[in-house]
């Protein structure tokens, strides 16, 4: 072999030994950096996916809770309308309880007094009385005696004509709340719709509603006035009718 040919051949394993030490020292770092930022592209990839899927069930979770929330929040709505309904009744079964011993007392003492003290003792007894239940209904006052009232009102609305209700208007001495007001609409039917509620001063407890078909005043002071007229109106009647008024019991 020539010497020539040797050379070339030396410096061509020297240059081929030179360039792998090259590969060896640089382009290793630079795969082992590239496979690095793949690997954490792949790890941050991952996690992202990890997250939203995280967040879908949390927000999941959270939907399925308030679901279960307002559910709860309707029937504790329908339980407290319903024990109020309760209440009401038993409110009023209390008054008209009242009210009736209160007039059978009377009854009875105006049977022994002569017919010309009549008129007067039946003026006196009935303002008495009504006085009796406006004290009565003043102890118990509060947002059961308010309901009452309320749903009294209600009912005597939903037995009116309601073709012939408006111009409605709606007055009580406080703001009423709104599933007060959503209840008064709802007796009062198409007219509840243009109804006008108003505030007015020492009206009491109570609402008073005034309609095309007349007023219903469903207030302490306008269920006191409703009794005493009641009572003058039925003992004058016994009284000229010459009938023994402790026997009302068959009115």
């Amino acid at each position: 072999m020539s010497p020539t040919v040797t050379t070339f051949l030396f410096e061509a394993a020297n240059f081929l030994a030179l360039a792998a030490a090259m590969g060896w020292l640089f382009f290793k770092p630079v795969r082992q950096a590239l496979l690095d930022r793949q690997a954490k592209f792949e790890s941050d990839n991952l996690q992202a996916t990890q997250k939203l899927a995280d967040a879908e069930k949390v927000q999941n979770e959270a939907n399925a809770i308030r679901a279960n929330l307002q559910t709860e929040l309707n029937g504790l709505r329908a339980s407290e309308l319903e024990a109020a309904r309760r209440q009401a009744d038993k409110i009023l079964t209390e008054a008209r309880s009242v009210a009736q011993r209160e007039r059978e007392m009377s009854q009875r003492q105006a049977a022994r007094i002569s017919e010309t003290q009549r008129d007067t003792l039946a003026e006196v007894a009935a303002v008495a009385a009504a006085e009796t239940i406006g004290r009565f209904l003043t102890q118990i006052g509060g947002p059961n005696l308010q309901s009452a009232l309320i749903e009294s009102a209600c009912q005597q609305l939903r037995s009116l004509s309601h073709d012939s209700l408006a111009p409605v208007t709606v007055e009580s001495t406080q703001p009423l709340l709104p599933e007060r007001v959503a209840s008064i609409k709802n007796a009062l039917g198409p007219a509840g719709e243009a109804a006008e509620f108003r505030t007015v001063e020492n009206l009491g407890d109570g609402i008073r509603v005034s309609t095309g078909e007349g007023l219903i005043d469903a207030t302490v002071k306008g269920l006191v006035q409703y009794a005493s007229q009641s009572l003058v109106k039925e003992m004058s009647r016994r009284a000229n009718n010459h009938n023994p008024l402790q026997k009302t019991n068959d009115v």
